[in-house]
């Protein structure tokens, strides 16, 4: 008879207790490292929506300048006065394309999408992502800012989004002959 008890018994209430908490913990563990996985990969979208948009307004000014010397007008035209202390563009977008200026945009520093979506800047402030562009002169032949005498601007962009900043800076000068 003992030998057929032996046979019949299966597990106790604390090994069943152990085995559940054992395996519960490995379940957590688990968990957490895709809840942390997927709040990263937002994280990294947002910073390369970021580095974008930074990016892309130092190529829109590039676009003005580059217009400008080709019709013939002074290459700092709507971007800067000639010893460059007035930074008249302080917002550009993909709008600024048609009209070659930032006038468009003044004073709006969110981003917001549109229905092609292309990013543009808006007043809208429930948006995730700000922009600001700051242009000075940079005095090149050290006697003061004279963008007419080869002196060059100084183009930087702040894009903000959730206290996180993303800057592109670049210097661009008047194109050459």
């Amino acid at each position: 008879m003992k030998n057929a008890n032996k046979k019949n018994r299966g597990f106790t209430l604390i090994e069943m207790m152990v085995v559940i908490f054992v395996v519960g913990i490995g379940l957590v563990g688990a968990l957490s490292f895709f809840n942390i996985n997927i709040s990263n990969q937002s994280e990294a979208k947002n910073e390369l929506i970021a580095a974008g948009l930074a990016q892309e307004s130092v190529d829109l000014v590039r676009n003005v300048v580059d217009y400008n010397y080709l019709k013939g007008n002074s290459w700092y035209k709507n971007l800067s006065n000639k010893n460059g202390s007035s930074n008249s563009c302080k917002n550009i977008d993909v709008n600024s394309l048609a009209s070659h200026d930032c006038g468009s945009s003044n004073n709006k520093n969110n981003i917001c999408i549109d229905a092609n979506k292309r990013y543009y800047q808006c007043d809208d402030s429930t948006q995730t992502f700000t922009r600001t562009l700051d242009i000075t002169g940079v005095d090149i032949n050290g006697s003061g800012v004279d963008l007419d005498l080869g002196d060059c601007l100084n183009v930087s962009v702040a894009v903000s989004w959730n206290g996180r900043t993303t800057e592109s800076k670049d210097i661009i000068c008047k194109p050459r002959q």
